[in-house]
């Protein structure tokens, strides 16, 4: 592989081009088959099945809408809530009057349920589900949600902002990484599944397209880099084969929401028990790079401040960095599954269930067996990492060369 070089990087001044050439080879090989298997598994758009939405039936359409003014009133009594399924329900509700984009005025009602929660002010930006009036009545409308378009942009903006003024050009590199890597999920990944390829398969292959294409753009053509590779290459198999065992084994059938059925009905012929293992091994990819990156790292900077050290310090020593680091990151997992479940385990929390109960249910036990699952891949991937990078970094008679030169330099 080639050499980044750069003020914020250690790198070889030895070439090592017999290395160099062996590692481009296997790289080559696997970016190859990848590139194989996207073409073979390639989702067929004819076989991708398309639900029809709820707001796409004729006479009802989106638009949009900008509020203008919002009285609220008690709607306690229940011939004031026009809703069946709100009946009893007391709190404020809302007449609110918009301006449409197509210069026309709209005029709906906002139930306890919308109004509390979205404290809508005049000059909110909205969304309507606009009900075509029939022989010539007027329209209706009803509350669809927030536009948020431009809040979003603003936001992503200062993310962008905020990486570029920190991490410089590396950190604009990750930021086209993670465009590209959202883009190979969203082209190759969700349509291959759902056209009818094996999930783990879609998942494995389409991880390791992620990992070539992040890694290399984000930190350089180089033979650390490809070390990180090869480590995050393990902890993307060990999860894929970690999940299909243990999915079954814990007979999970992928099946534990609304929005599960949701889409087994859209899709009848998913394999959802696949989908869940397939999760796991996406799910778990942003913090294996940065364990994987890391650890070679941190080899690469023992290696070149301490020649004389040997390969087994080395790597005692690397260990330990990559336990602390291990630690934290199994946090970061763990925290955000929970954050992303937490209105789920809410609403379980209030089920008159012993706790067994509630852990044990298809939802709770999914997010659990993730959560393991990718924690382990990424446990087991920090010592196979570290190993790699012990095996490729430079000698300890190049580093002792580099380090005199270094000397005679200053």
């Amino acid at each position: 592989m080639g050499h980044s070089h750069s003020h914020d990087d250690v790198v070889e001044t030895e070439p090592r081009p017999r290395m160099r050439m062996i590692l481009t080879v296997v790289v080559s090989a696997i970016a190859a088959l990848t590139i194989v298997g996207m073409l073979l598994l390639w989702p067929d758009t004819e076989k991708i099945p398309q639900q029809t939405g709820p707001y796409q039936g004729e006479g009802v359409s989106l638009v949009s809408a900008t509020v203008t003014d919002v009285a609220p009133f008690d709607c306690g009594g229940e011939q004031q809530v026009p809703n069946d399924a709100l009946q009893g329900i007391v709190g404020q509700c809302a007449d609110v009057h918009a301006d449409l984009a197509d210069g026309g005025t709209a005029e709906f009602m906002l139930d306890p349920t919308a109004y509390a929660s979205a404290n809508m002010t005049a000059g909110d930006h909205v969304r309507l589900v606009k009900l075509d009036g029939e022989a010539g009545a007027p329209a209706s409308f009803e509350f669809y949600d927030f536009e948020r378009g431009s809040q979003l942009l603003w936001v992503t903006l200062a993310f962008v902002a905020i990486v570029v003024l920190i991490g410089r050009w590396r950190g604009f590199r990750a930021l086209c990484g993670v465009v590209i890597a959202v883009g190979i999920l969203v082209v190759f990944v969700l349509p291959a599944i759902l056209s009818g390829g094996q999930p783990v398969v879609v998942a494995v292959v389409g991880s390791t397209a992620i990992m070539l294409v992040v890694l290399y753009l984000a930190h350089g053509l180089s033979i650390r880099t490809t070390a990180a590779l090869f480590g995050a290459m393990f902890g993307i198999a060990f999860t894929a084969l970690a999940g299909v065992f243990t999915t079954g084994w814990s007979h999970l059938t992928g099946v534990g929401s609304e929005d599960d059925w949701m889409l087994l009905s859209t899709a009848p012929g998913l394999d959802m028990r696949s989908v869940v293992s397939a999760t796991m091994v996406i799910a778990g990819l942003g913090v294996l790079n940065d364990i994987t990156i890391t650890q070679v790292s941190a080899v690469w900077e023992m290696r070149g401040l301490n020649p004389q050290s040997s390969a087994r310090r080395i790597f005692r020593s690397a260990m330990r960095i990559g336990r602390d680091h291990v630690a934290s990151s199994i946090y970061t997992l763990v925290f955000a599954y929970a954050g992303s479940m937490m209105a789920v385990m809410l609403l379980l929390y209030t089920y008159p269930q012993n706790l067994l109960d509630v852990l044990t249910t298809e939802q709770i036990s999914q997010e659990i067996v993730r959560t393991l699952v990718g924690a382990a891949g990424l446990v087991l991937a920090m010592p196979v990492t570290t190993w790699f990078a012990i095996a490729l970094a430079p000698p300890q008679e190049m580093s002792e060369r580099r380090r005199a030169r270094q000397r005679t330099l200053d």
